[in-house]
């Protein structure tokens, strides 16, 4: 039987309050790197948002100073029967979790100078085979503003690992070269970046919007991972060497989760076994919403038949319910006046409810994402006569539903209540929070509106062009033969007009540029953002 780290059962999280809870725990036990196991990506996606937003929250409201999350999904490996483009991000998202795991594997406490790093997965992606971190090691770059390194073999390095040379670089795993200039997109970025040399001395490093080409901000050091295309030997242990031994494993309903690890294993032989993982981590916290029994949590058997010692099950019990259970919804049979009428009374009751926990201590804040929703929200508020006294603590970002948390009396099997009061004062309004230990509400648009926004969380940010994009920069509908334009990396030349050009790939739509001496350059159309209006500062005329 495997030795089991420390481990915490959480009983009494409903699905809306986990991330809250979650965040409370990051504050609660500093560490360098946590990993969360949900059963779904979209759960896993939602919480690396909502978590986020709290954890920023009581950052802000709480005199700790917290260091800062980044919240990072790994998803799972497409398989090649899947849509190229959608494999090769998700291999990318993969490489860009890996390779901030192995910056941070060799922290041993958390650091205020450096972010947490929470990292959000599900069982298929966490035991998906990685590259060996001695491989993955070797085959990274490390690159400095100062340093040198010879400019050609650099190049032969990026292709090396798989980078491909394009015109403009503007998709991950992707570099341009001008003169000595290294446009570059690294795969476990998540935008891209502007090498500057001056011979082999590597002078500035920037990011580069891909839209514009433009440079931004300097960077001191970028890491560049290469192409997941590249083949790797793969980990015996999966992720595991990859992880800081502080680690601390979060799994989120742990029952569900165990169906999860036990189809996975006979389903797929592939999958690297769990217990790596377990025997790397610091401690093991579960969150449940009941208290079900999970293999990793069984008190049972707490001596492993091997000798070795099994730290007990601590068992703490919230408090929590969703609002689900207190805010009435129109039935769909009605319609028009009668459906409005039904969700504004509806709406009258649950405000109601709400004045009435406030004024019996609880703290109130409400998860809004836009500042135009908040000025809505309070103008309701104002509009009913018992919740215009409410002055809720607005917070930024986009939540599915509300929750209710209320204190429970401190014992050996439940959190502390100034535990909870803390967790209060932090995420509601401080105005009303008067006792040390206070219930704490939290609505979203759903109960308000009393409508769910549909959500769409996104497990990869990065910076890449899109068509709307580019066909804001430019309107060529705007523009008449000969006009002046600008072209990005070639200069001044005469607008010829938009064309389709016969090539190997068959008809594409070009833009034609007129240059000096009659010279004319084709543009693809995805590219118009390299093309802008000349705008001259007098009457003179331009040269070509």
């Amino acid at each position: 039987m495997l030795a089991l780290p420390p481990r915490t059962k959480h009983t009494g999280v409903c699905p809306p309050a986990r991330s809250a809870v979650l965040a409370e725990l990051l504050r609660r036990h500093p560490a360098p790197v946590w990993l969360v196991v949900a059963d779904t990506l979209k759960t896993a996606e939602q919480l690396a948002e909502d978590t986020s937003i709290f954890h920023a929250a009581i950052s802000a409201a709480t005199k700790d100073k917290l260091p800062p999350v980044e919240a990072l999904v790994l998803p799972e490996a497409l398989t090649d029967s899947r849509e190229m483009a959608e494999a090769f991000a998700a291999s990318a998202d993969r490489q860009s979790v890996l390779s901030r795991l192995r910056a941070t594997r060799t922290f041993t406490s958390a650091l205020t100078t450096a972010p947490t790093l929470v990292v959000f997965t599900t069982p298929s992606a966490l035991l998906q085979r990685v590259p060996s971190l001695e491989d993955y090691s070797a085959n990274e770059i490390i690159l400095e503003k100062g340093q040198t390194y010879p400019f050609q073999a650099l190049l032969e390095k990026l292709r090396s690992l798989d980078y491909d040379s394009e015109a403009v670089c503007e998709a991950p795993g992707t570099y341009a070269v001008r003169g000595g200039i290294i446009d570059l997109y690294p795969v476990n970025s998540s935008q891209p970046y502007r090498l500057d040399f001056f011979g082999d001395e590597l002078e500035d490093i920037r990011e580069l919007d891909p839209v514009t080409q433009r440079s931004l901000e300097p960077v001191a050091k970028l890491t560049l991972a290469a192409s997941p295309r590249l083949a790797l030997a793969p980990s015996l242990t999966g992720i595991a060497p990859y992880l800081s031994a502080a680690t601390r494993l979060v799994l989120i309903e742990p029952a569900t989760l165990d169906e999860s690890f036990s189809l996975l294993a006979r389903e797929n032989p592939a999958a690297v076994a769990l217990a790596p993982i377990l025997a790397r981590v610091a401690a093991l916290d579960a969150l449940a919403d009941l208290d079900e029994a999970a293999a990793l949590f069984d008190t049972s058997a707490e001596t492993p038949a091997d000798g070795s010692s099994t730290s007990p099950v601590n068992e703490l019990t919230w408090d929590t319910e969703s609002l689900a259970h207190h805010r009435r919804y129109p039935s769909d049979d009605l319609i028009a006046q009668e459906r409005l009428a039904a969700e504004e009374q509806s709406r009258r009751e649950f405000l109601d409810l709400v004045s009435r926990w406030q004024s019996e201590g609880a703290s109130l804040a409400i998860v809004t994402p836009k500042e135009s929703e908040e000025k809505r929200i309070q103008e309701i508020l104002d509009a009913h006569p018992a919740a215009k006294k409410l002055r809720p603590r607005y917070l930024r970002g986009q939540l599915n539903e509300g929750f209710r948390l209320t204190p429970r009396t401190a014992g050996s099997n439940e959190p502390a209540a100034h535990q909870i009061g803390r967790l209060s004062l932090a995420l509601g309004n401080s105005s009303s929070a008067k006792r040390e230990a206070n219930a704490l509400v939290v609505l979203t648009e759903t109960e308000i509106f009393g409508r769910q926004r549909s959500r769409r969380a996104q497990s990869s940010r990065r910076a890449t062009v899109h068509r709307a994009q580019v066909d804001q920069l430019l309107d060529f509908a705007d523009l008449v033969e000969g006009d002046y334009v600008v072209h990005l990396q070639h200069g001044i030349a005469h607008f010829r007009g938009i064309t389709q050009l016969d090539t190997r790939d068959g008809l594409r739509d070009v833009i034609s540029l007129e240059f000096d001496d009659g010279v004319t350059l084709h543009v693809p159309l995805p590219e118009a953002h390299l093309i802008s209006r000349y705008v001259g500062l007098s009457k003179v005329r331009p040269q070509l």
